[in-house]
């Protein structure tokens, strides 16, 4: 079993903080723009499961929310940076900063949203 990743000083000054491996599982399947409920099923998770995870995670790198916590990750270099291009995350990323979105985040924001929609389409068909 490997350490866990040190990710610095809590917002109160105490001890340094850490990402367990399981928190590592979420986070990059967040970075990848997974749902919580996707998540749990790649994982042996439950969905509640992944959501407590999450929200541990938010806590320890002091993130307002999942797209924050890939981007504070990526800085500290939990997550690698260099793939933070091209995808939902990316295009989060820099929306953050205040940035316009490089072309590659634009279509991999596009096709995000592409699969979003035919997701949420096709449970509304299996619905009726």
């Amino acid at each position: 079993m490997t350490a866990p990743v040190q990710v610095g000083p809590s917002s109160q000054g105490g001890p340094v903080r850490s990402l367990t491996s399981r928190e590592l599982d979420v986070l990059r399947y967040i970075s990848e723009g997974l749902t919580y409920a996707e998540i749990a099923d790649k994982t042996s998770y439950t969905r509640d499961s992944v959501l407590k995870t999450s929200t541990r995670i938010l806590r320890k790198l002091n993130a307002r929310n999942r797209a924050h916590a890939v981007f504070i990750a990526c800085q500290l270099r939990i997550l690698d940076p260099t793939r933070r291009h091209g995808d939902h995350a990316g295009f989060a990323a820099h929306v953050y900063r205040a940035e316009e979105p490089c072309e590659a985040c634009w279509e991999g924001e596009r096709a995000y949203r592409r699969d979003r929609r035919a997701a949420r389409r096709a449970g509304n068909s299996a619905a009726a």
